[in-house]
């Protein structure tokens, strides 16, 4: 679950919260004058982000190596080309 909560709020709640996020598996949001300015979640769920960030930059890393010779504009056209192609096909999914 989600939960939006104030900064002070936070402040004061701030071992239940703990809980609630650490064995729970709730997501808080903290705020502040109403602004989302924090978000607290579980490790598990950071450590599963951090590792997916991790795996883009290696395939990143191997594209650039295995694309060393060949133009910029080339590979941001091939770049955009290949987004392109996967929000139409995401796109042709919602319908």
């Amino acid at each position: 679950m989600i939960i939006s909560i104030g900064a002070g709020d936070a402040r004061q709640k701030f071992t239940e919260l703990l809980g609630r996020v650490g064995f729970g598996g709730d997501v808080a949001i903290v705020e502040r004058s109403r602004k989302p300015m924090a978000a607290l979640i579980p490790i598990q769920l950071y450590q599963q982000l951090v590792a997916e960030r991790e795996a883009r930059f290696e395939i990143i890393e191997k594209i650039r190596t295995a694309q060393k010779e060949r133009l910029v504009e080339k590979v941001e056209q091939d770049v955009r080309e290949a987004v392109q192609r996967v929000r139409e096909r995401n796109s042709a999914g919602d319908s």
